[in-house]
Formats: structure tokens, C-alpha cells, sequence
């Protein structure tokens, strides 16, 4: 009986709708990518599908992570609260093939989740509706646990990435000149370990393990949490957004967890420490956005050089420590302004590369390497065409 229900919970775990529909997701946006790189560079920047590869190392590594800490806190969660978490989250999941909007699902949800029992304690004479009724035994600390537990996974995927992660995506500029914007998108679905009051699980599966605490019945219950952010830049570094992305997570998480104390200890001031998370959210994508409008160079076509658009990776490129954003000034001691030029310098020796480069930010430097012979086109190096 132990060994199938263990089966079960494998099976529930391995082949949860949720996530197998986020890898089919996965999958189709690693096909467009490489579509749309290969129809406006004319080669695929990476054909590796590291995406797929993230998607469930970080299932494993994150999820076996976060089940730990939910097992450990012991978080309890109605059925109703579940199956509509996982309803909104199938949606998103879909959409996110053209839009991101896990963070704001999230926010809404667990808001809402955080605000009708707030009303509860707020009232004790509050009316409420027999639908409802479930998500008021949902309390604000075990929501902020899980907000938590999001925020946590967001931090320690962001540490992972780089340049070579980031998408371009070119736009038409007011004065004819090409720009580029980059992306960055990840996500994946963690598997965490709850408790399900009642026999709800074993009245469907009958060999269902069930487990009794202080004269009630619980039943264990794999929860997916949608993990997915998004990073766009047009005017600033990689580094620099990398590390902006980690301090903003940093605060975030550490409101949530200040949430999840104060939520189970005093559960009616959850409400406002998630106003308080909510408009720092809000405050930060402001003050991004008027960041974007003011500051920064625009990664731009330009005539005084070759614009580096992309980098692949394992190229004598990669090795030549060349990064997204500079202006390929020499090659070979020959001045370049276009593509075609910088193939023929390239030509001037077969087997060999040297670069002058002016970086994103303005600084001069050097770059050289060995190159695949009689190669030139195999440098690694993504320019305008």
C-alpha cells in the first residue's frame, strides 16, 4: 500500500499537467527563437536548447529545495485554494508564449488570498459567502511563504545568467538607424510538498497515503509553483541589469519573509506588509521605466565601426572576451565601417585575429585569438545585415 501510494505521489509529481505543459511551452518558444535568429541573422546564435535544460534543472534543484523548507513549515492548503491557483497558473503558463504576467498572477492571487481573510479578522460579524468559505483556512503566513519561496527560486536562477542568455531583438529607431532590444526570459515549475486537509485525494485514489495530526486527516499534495520572470534592456549593461534584477529580488524576498513571520504570528497585519511588497513592485517598475527614457546609451546601429549584436558561444569570439553592445573599430590593423569589410580583414590571416574595440561604454580595448582556418565567417561574431 506504501509502495503505491509513493508511485502515485512519483507519478503525480513527474507527470503534474502544470508542469509538462510548461516544458511543452519551453520547447515552443526554443522554436521561435531559433526561427526569429535565423531569419534576421541568417544563423541560429545558439542552437543548444538551454532551455529546456534549465527549465528542469532548476524543477529539480529548486523544487527539491522548496519542498523542504514547505515540508518543514508544515504548509496547509484547502483544495479550492489549490485548484484555482492551478487553474490561473495553466493560463499563464499558455500565455506566456507571448506575454509574461506570472509575477502580476501572482500578486493578484495571493493579494486576493491575503485580503479576504484579512477582512475576516478585521470582522468577525462579516457575512460570508459559502464559496469563500475555504480560503479563509488559508492564512496570510502561508501565502507569504509561498510568495517566499518564489521570490528565493527568481534570486538564485538570476545568479546563473549572463550575457550569452540574452535574446536580441531588432526595431526600426526615429532616425532610421536599427536598434536592438534584449531579453531575457526564464521560468519553471517547482514542485512543492503540501498538506491537504481531509480525504478529498484518498476518496479519488484509495490507496492514497494518509497521515492524522492532533485528530485531523491530511493528505500529502504536490503543489507546482510557476517560477517566470522576464529582463529587458535597451539601454544599459548586462551586468548592471543582472545585478539591478538581484537587488530588487533581495528586498522582495526579504519583505515576503517578513511577511510569513509577522503572518503567522499576528495574521491581521498581512495585509499590510503586502501593501507594503506591492508597492515597492510598483515603485521599482516606475522608476525603471523613467530610468529607460532618460539614461543610457541605445545599443544602435552605427557607422563608426561594426556593432557586435551577439556572441556565440565556444567561438573564438566567446574567447576574445567580446560582449554585446561593442563597436568593432580594426580588424587586422584595417579600419571597418560594414560587415563585408570586416570578412575581408578577417581574410588578411587565415589563422589568426586581432580586434580593436570600443566598448558599450566608451573605453577602448583590444582583442585577439586564434581563428577556425580559412573560416571567417565561423568567428562567432552576430552583426547588422
Amino acid at each position: 500500500m506504501i509502495k503505491m501510494g509513493l508511485m502515485a505521489f512519483l507519478a503525480l509529481l513527474i507527470l503534474n499537467p502544470v508542469v509538462l505543459c510548461g516544458l511543452l511551452v519551453i520547447f515552443l518558444s526554443y522554436l521561435r527563437r531559433i526561427k526569429h535568429e535565423r531569419k534576421h541573422f541568417r544563423t541560429a546564435i545558439n542552437n543548444d536548447f538551454f532551455e529546456g535544460r534549465y527549465y528542469i534543472k532548476n524543477a529539480l534543484k529548486l523544487g527539491f529545495l522548496s519542498s523542504v523548507i514547505t515540508t518543514l513549515l508544515g504548509l496547509e492548503l484547502t483544495k479550492q485554494w489549490i485548484f484555482v491557483y492551478m487553474g490561473i497558473t495553466f493560463v499563464g503558463i499558455v500565455l506566456s508564449l507571448y506575454i509574461d504576467l506570472n509575477t502580476a498572477f501572482l500578486l493578484i492571487f495571493t493579494g486576493s488570498s491575503i485580503g479576504i481573510v484579512s477582512l475576516q479578522l478585521f470582522s468577525d460579524k462579516l457575512i460570508v459567502p459559502t464559496s469563500l468559505k475555504p480560503f479563509f483556512d488559508v492564512k496570510p503566513g502561508i501565502v507569504f511563504s509561498i510568495l517566499a519561496i518564489f521570490y528565493l527560486a527568481k534570486l538564485l536562477m538570476l545568479r546563473g545568467y549572463h550575457q550569452d542568455s540574452f535574446q536580441p531583438k531588432i526595431y526600426n529607431g526615429k532616425r532610421g538607424r536599427r536598434l536592438i532590444r534584449y531579453s531575457l526570459k526564464d521560468q519553471t515549475v517547482l514542485p512543492l510538498i503540501v498538506l491537504v486537509p481531509g480525504n478529498y485525494i484518498h476518496s479519488l485514489i484509495s490507496f492514497w497515503p494518509v497521515f492524522s495530526f492532533g485528530g485531523q486527516s491530511f493528505a500529502l499534495f504536490v503543489l507546482p509553483l510557476w517560477v517566470s520572470w522576464t529582463l529587458r534592456l535597451w539601454r544599459n549593461t548586462v551586468e548592471s541589469e543582472l545585478k539591478n534584477a538581484k537587488v530588487n529580488t533581495q528586498q522582495e524576498l526579504t519583505i515576503a519573509i517578513v511577511g510569513t513571520i509577522l503572518g503567522f504570528l499576528i495574521p491581521i497585519t498581512g495585509i499590510f506588509v503586502f501593501a507594503v511588497l506591492l508597492l515597492l513592485v510598483i515603485l521599482r517598475f516606475v522608476q525603471r521605466y523613467a530610468k529607460m527614457k532618460r539614461k543610457g546609451k541605445w545599443y544602435a546601429e552605427t557607422h563608426d565601426g561594426i556593432r557586435v549584436v551577439a556572441i556565440q558561444p565556444e567561438t573564438p569570439a566567446a574567447k576574445m572576451n567580446l560582449e554585446i553592445g561593442d563597436v568593432i573599430i580594426m580588424c587586422n590593423g584595417v579600419s571597418v565601417t560594414t560587415e563585408s569589410e570586416f570578412y575581408e580583414a578577417l581574410q588578411r590571416n587565415s589563422a589568426y585575429c586581432k580586434l580593436k574595440v570600443r566598448t558599450y561604454e566608451g573605453q577602448l580595448k583590444l582583442a585577439e585569438s586564434a581563428i577556425f582556418a580559412n573560416s571567417p565567417h565561423e568567428i562567432g561574431v552576430i552583426l547588422f545585415h
